[in-house]
């Protein structure tokens, strides 16, 4: 079943993706986190707060020094809700893979390849994260990734495509085998604006009071 993901580190978003309805989660990272705060741990706390729902993926941002305890102690804010992000590097998956042995729930990020996938699964991973309108810019990168992910997928780890520009991305993702899609706000806020559904919900409003 495809989920539909919140990308944004700020907090009147975490507000509006509560009342959204098809929100299930958030998304951040060390970009995000950086224009809203000086203290990402602590705003990761605020963001639990404000949604009160679905997942929360951290990728440690380096303000603290050693990324190690960082995820630790994203961690440590909520057990259950928290996803650690890891980049699908041989240091990030070797934390990754420490992480996931002491019943972390991990996930390798920036997965261009679909060797990312095989690590990943061998790491017992949580979810991979492929970057979808990078990979259909950059010349090195499967213009096809998820596909190419989804194709040696042997266990049910969740592909979750990030930077997703575009409702169009979307639809493209979840066309090319993504579990979910992260997208900021107002690319979500744009999934259920077709002309044609707006103009029944009006008729339909309109049809006792005429």
């Amino acid at each position: 079943m495809g989920r539909i993901l919140l990308d944004s580190a700020a907090l009147d978003d975490a507000a509006w993706a509560s009342g959204a309805g098809f929100v299930r989660g958030i998304t951040t990272n060390p970009t995000l986190l950086r224009r809203e705060t000086g203290d990402p741990l602590g705003h990761a706390e605020k963001i639990l707060a404000t949604a009160g729902f679905g997942e929360l993926y951290y990728q440690p941002t380096g303000a603290y020094g050693d990324a190690a305890e960082e995820a630790e102690s994203a961690w440590a804010l909520d057990r259950q809700r928290v996803i650690l992000k890891l980049p699908a590097t041989a240091s990030g998956a070797a934390l990754a893979a420490t992480l996931a042995s002491r019943g972390a729930r991990v996930a390798l990020t920036a997965a261009q390849s679909p060797l990312a996938m095989i690590a990943a699964e061998s790491i017992g991973c949580s979810a991979v994260i492929p970057y979808l309108d990078r990979a259909l810019r950059d010349p090195h990168t499967d213009s096809r990734l998820l596909r190419a992910l989804a194709e040696v997928r042997r266990k049910a780890t969740p592909i979750v495509a990030a930077s997703v520009k575009s409702t169009a991305q979307i639809l493209q993702a979840f066309t090319d085998g993504a579990d979910a899609v992260t997208a900021p706000r107002a690319v979500l806020e744009e999934l259920l604006q077709h002309p044609a559904s707006l103009e029944a919900e009006r008729r339909f409003a309109a049809e006792y009071r005429s």
